[in-house]
């Protein structure tokens, strides 16, 4: 019983009560209890909030989200924008729920790049150096009492009084955190009439270079599901913004970013590529026919390419 304890605590590193509590709930079954421990952890803390600066007509969204037992920021995301509608979401949503809505947010016209990530930034620093105790009173404290909690450093990082901040708080255990969407029960997909076709997606496409390789394929022989390289080169600030946040741009420059093909089209002085880089964005370049470029076939994961879609790897992250 002792060995099967410490075993559990080792695998999953929780305490010796919540591992004697998941094992008796088990029937001292290890493997079972490893896959029980999660919903037993209660420790994630979501923070969600709309704040509204009212003297430069200013809207934004902020999700953090604490594990409160470690002390650990675990995410910290935010968006501003002129744009009101950006507040439109309900507080009342799940977090990846809300999260998503954000990051759709960022594309939006009258969005605030450098601001959004100022504000990041700031409440990383601030929940990292937060003494213990916050946590502590973060775990029972209620929504308002949070939200004042959460303003200080916003009203500080903004130097205004007038800011106002309304946030939901909920309290998760870490397999909610972990497994974020339920899958619909099976009664629920049965009998239900075909999906309507999705609407028109609205995409943003940023300029792109691609890299040139010798020995690589020669642009017309590219076809759609092909993996090239591509460097963001548009300097419109939401490109800048998105070139750092899908990892294309650092000190240095602007870096090459896996992107799949999605289309090749024919135009005067060569072909034009269209990239995928995430829901919504693309990239389009155009290269001489016979230009060779670092690209590789599709038509499954590659090395280091796990489930074959850039995108979709970016937005698991």
């Amino acid at each position: 019983m002792k060995d099967k304890i410490e075993l559990l605590m080792e695998e999953t590193g929780c305490e010796r009560g919540e591992a004697e509590l998941a094992l008796e709930m088990c029937g001292y079954e290890v493997e079972e209890a490893v896959r029980q421990i999660p919903r037993l952890l209660r420790d994630i803390c979501a923070l969600k909030g709309k704040f509204v600066l009212p003297e430069a007509n200013q809207h934004g969204l902020v999700l953090v989200v604490l594990n409160l037992k470690s002390r650990k920021v675990l995410r910290v995301r935010a968006v501003m924008s002129y744009d009101p509608a950006v507040c439109a979401i309900g507080l009342k949503e799940e977090w990846f729920a809300f999260e998503k809505h954000l990051y759709g947010c960022r594309l939006w016209d009258g969005s605030l790049p450098s601001e959004s990530l100022e504000v990041e930034q700031r409440l990383i620093a601030h929940f990292r150096a937060a003494p213990p105790e916050i946590f502590d009173r973060l775990r029972e404290m209620a929504s308002a009492d949070a939200a004042e909690m959460l303003a200080a450093p916003l009203r500080g990082h903004f130097r205004t009084p007038g800011l106002s901040l309304r946030l939901k708080k909920d309290i998760l255990d870490l397999g909610q955190f972990q497994s974020l969407r339920k899958a619909p029960a099976p009664d629920a997909r049965r009998d239900k009439p075909a999906p309507r076709s999705p609407p028109p997606e609205d995409l943003l496409v940023l300029k792109i270079a691609l890299e040139e390789d010798p020995e690589g394929v020669a642009a017309s022989d590219l076809h759609a599901g092909d993996f090239v390289s591509a460097r963001i080169v548009d300097g419109r600030d939401i490109a800048q913004y998105l070139a750092r946040l899908f990892g294309g741009l650092t000190a240095q420059g602007p870096m090459p970013i896996e992107a799949p093909v999605e289309a090749i089209e024919p135009v005067s002085g060569g072909v034009l590529v269209r990239a995928r880089f995430a829901v919504g964005v693309a990239g389009d370049g155009v290269v001489p026919s016979e230009r060779r470029l670092r690209a590789s076939r599709g038509g499954g994961a590659g090395p280091g390419r796990e489930d074959g879609s850039w995108w979709k790897r970016f937005f698991k992250g």
